[in-house]
């Protein structure tokens, strides 16, 4: 579900799920890259909080 509000409030998010469904990723598949993507942000935030 945080996935789909990212894609709806999140700019960034947003793009990159619409970048990735029109070049034919299926819509779970283009679901599960930005869930992959939001974590990757999360853990540089924990990494570095600045």
């Amino acid at each position: 579900m945080a996935s789909v509000s990212g894609t709806r409030h999140s700019r960034s998010l947003g793009e990159f799920y619409r970048y990735l469904r029109e070049n034919g990723k299926p819509a779970t598949s283009a679901l599960v890259a930005v869930m992959r993507k939001m974590l990757h942000v999360l853990n540089r935030l924990i990494a570095d909080p600045h």
